[in-house]
């Protein structure tokens, strides 16, 4: 089956599709875009842009807003990473599992979930068992920042606070908190 569009539009480069796009999505007229795209698409009519604006403008808005989920997604998970110390690429990644998971249940309707365990009910226990792995992984994350801060404040107490600390105080928080969470 082929959802490929095939209007005057449609096939127009994508360059040409992009402008008619932008145009439409900053409230250009009909007319005006029309006239835009006159050079490439000198038969174009309103009718045209009805059924574009219906359709392949849809899919280019949703495609947009993805790519802005996507990129809003990165950008807060390279901040998580910055921000924090320790696990924290592992902190990142369960954000971005956690959105992932989110982004796929909530664009099922309950209807369709219903049908969907139905038809193969052993898919029910695939979505709990990840959500418990992401559960526990959020939790042994905030486990290990806690264990990271906990030893971090016994090292403070013997510590001038305004050194920075050297490799081997580094590593011996590092060792502490691996021990804490029974990794050593």
């Amino acid at each position: 089956m082929n959802n490929r569009r095939t209007g005057k539009i449609a096939r127009l480069t994508q360059e040409w599709r992009e402008i008619v796009n932008t145009m439409l999505l900053d409230g250009a007229t009909y007319a005006a875009v029309i006239e835009r795209v006159k050079e490439v698409c000198p038969d174009l009519a309103e009718q045209n842009l009805t059924n574009w604006k219906d359709g392949g403008y849809q899919d280019w808005l949703k495609l947009r807003q993805r790519l802005e989920d996507i990129r809003f997604k990165r950008d807060m998970a390279m901040e998580v990473v910055k921000a924090n110390d320790g696990g924290s690429i592992h902190e990142a990644a369960m954000i971005e599992a956690g959105a992932q998971l989110y982004e796929v249940i909530s664009e099922f309707d309950t209807a369709s979930i219903k049908e969907l365990l139905i038809e193969a009910p052993e898919n029910y226990a695939h979505i709990v068992n990840s959500l418990a792995k992401l559960s526990k992984g959020t939790l042994d994350n905030q486990k290990y920042r806690d264990a990271n801060t906990k030893a971090r404040e016994e090292l403070q107490k013997l510590r001038n606070p305004h050194q920075a600390l050297n490799e081997d105080e580094r590593k011996a928080i590092v060792d502490k908190v691996d021990e804490i969470l029974g990794l050593k």
